[in-house]
C-alpha cells in the first residue's frame, strides 16, 4: 500500500490506496473519533497520488464539483450500497439518513444508514458531510463537526459564487480608474449610494492625486464631495488617510509590502476608516484578500439561510475559513453580491429570475 500527505486550506490530508483505487482519505483535523495511524508496511508515493491530490486541491480552491477517481474503499457489502448513494448527492445540497435509506430500498433503515455514514472511509469524494437529521441539524461526523459545518458552508457558498459568475460575468471591480480614485471612493461611499460617489468624484476631476488633494484645504474637499453626504465628516477622513498615505511616499508598491494583518490594523488606527472601508482597500488597492461585509453580503447570505454572526470580523473570519484564499475570487464575490443585491435581493426583493433563487427559500418563507 501506499500513501500521500499534504496539507489543505481545511487540515492535513492523508490519502492511501494501490493500483485496486483509494481506499482511505483521512482528514487530520485532530478532532472527532476516528483514529488513524500510517502503517510501517505502507510506502509514501507523493506521485502515485498525484491525481488525488489535484482533484481534492480543485475542490477546495472551488472550481470542482465531483470527482473521477478510482476508488476501493474496504467494507460489507451493505456499507459499499450506501457509500455508493452518497455519491449521488450533488455539490452543494444536503439530504436526510432517510433520503439514503430510500434510495437504497429500505426508509425504515436511517439507523443502519447512519452507522455505514460513518464508517466511510472516503470523506469528501464519498461526500458522506451532506446528510444531516431529520432536523436539518449536522449529525455525528468521524472527523469532527466543526470540519462538517465547514465543507457544507464551503460548498454552499461557492455555489453561489458559480451561480452569480454564470449569470452576471466577470464585474472587473473596483469601478475606478486608478487604486488612489478606489480607496477614495471607499471613503466616500460610507452610508450612500455609488451615484452620489460618482458626482463627487467627477468634482475632485483633473487628476485625483494624493499631491492633488494634499493642497486642498479640507473646506475645499468637502465642498467638492458635497454630493456624497456627511461631506464635512467625509473630508476630515481623506485629510487623515492622506496623512498615513503620506506616510509610505504615496506608494502603492510599499503599502503591499506589508502583511495583510499589520496593514489593516494600521487602516482601522485612521480616523474614519472602519473596518467595512478598510477591507475594501485591503481587497480592490492593497492586494490582500478580506471578505467584505457589507449591508448585500449580509442579507443575501441571511436570506438563503446563512447563520451570520452580528460582530463583523466573526462573520467576516466565519466565510474567510472556507472559500479559497484568493483575490480574484474575493475581488468577485464581492462585486457579484452587490450586483444581486441592487437587481434583485433588495429590502424588497425581486426574486423573480434570481439566478440564485434555487438555493434561497426567503420567498416561500416571507410570501407563502
Amino acid at each position: 500500500m501506499f500513501y500521500s500527505r499534504w496539507e489543505t486550506q481545511f487540515c492535513e490530508m492523508i490519502a492511501v490506496g494501490d493500483e485496486d483505487g483509494l481506499a482511505i482519505l483521512h482528514l487530520n483535523t485532530g478532532e472527532g473519533k476516528r483514529t488513524f495511524e500510517i502503517s510501517d508496511r505502507w510506502t509514501r508515493n507523493d506521485v502515485f497520488f498525484s491525481d488525488v491530490r489535484a482533484q481534492v486541491d480543485e475542490y477546495m480552491a472551488g472550481r470542482r464539483v465531483s470527482f473521477s477517481l478510482k476508488l476501493n474503499p474496504q467494507g460489507t457489502t451493505y456499507q459499499k450500497k450506501v457509500w455508493q448513494a452518497l455519491t449521488e448527492i450533488p455539490y452543494g445540497q444536503l439530504v436526510t439518513y432517510k433520503t439514503i435509506a430510500r434510495a437504497i430500498g429500505n426508509e425504515k433503515a436511517s439507523r443502519a444508514v447512519g452507522m455505514a455514514n460513518s464508517k466511510n472511509p472516503i470523506p469528501i469524494i464519498v461526500p458522506c458531510h451532506r446528510v444531516v437529521g431529520a432536523s436539518g441539524k449536522l449529525t455525528g461526523f468521524a472527523h469532527g463537526l466543526k470540519i462538517k459545518e465547514e465543507l457544507i458552508l464551503h460548498e454552499k457558498l461557492m455555489g453561489i459564487y458559480h451561480g452569480l459568475f454564470d449569470a452576471f460575468g466577470p464585474q472587473e471591480w473596483w469601478p475606478a480608474k486608478t487604486d488612489f480614485e478606489m480607496m477614495v471612493g471607499a471613503i466616500l461611499v460610507q452610508n450612500t449610494n455609488w451615484g452620489n460617489v460618482e458626482l463627487a468624484l467627477n468634482n475632485l476631476d483633473g487628476g485625483l492625486t494624493p499631491q492633488r488633494l494634499e493642497a486642498f484645504s479640507e473646506e475645499k474637499i468637502a465642498e467638492r464631495i458635497r454630493p456624497s453626504g456627511y461631506y464635512q465628516q467625509k473630508a476630515k477622513k481623506i485629510k487623515a488617510f492622506l496623512t498615513w498615505y503620506a506616510g509610505y511616499e504615496y506608494q502603492i508598491g510599499k503599502v503591499r509590502e506589508r502583511d495583510g494583518e499589520s496593514l489593516r490594523q494600521e487602516l482601522l488606527e485612521i480616523h474614519g476608516i472602519g473596518r467595512e472601508t478598510a477591507d475594501c482597500m485591503l481587497t480592490y488597492a492593497f492586494e490582500h484578500p478580506y471578505f467584505i461585509i457589507d449591508a448585500y453580503a449580509r442579507r443575501i447570505l441571511e436570506r438563503v439561510g446563512f447563520e451570520m454572526p452580528k460582530e463583523y470580523d466573526a462573520c467576516r473570519e466565519k466565510i474567510e475559513n472556507v472559500i479559497p484564499k484568493e483575490l480574484m475570487i474575493y475581488n468577485e464575490f464581492h462585486a457579484l453580491l452587490v450586483q444581486l443585491g441592487k437587481n434583485h435581493c433588495k429590502k424588497n426583493p425581486n426574486c423573480n429570475g434570481c439566478p440564485i433563487g434555487a438555493q434561497c427559500n426567503y420567498k416561500e418563507r416571507t410570501f407563502a
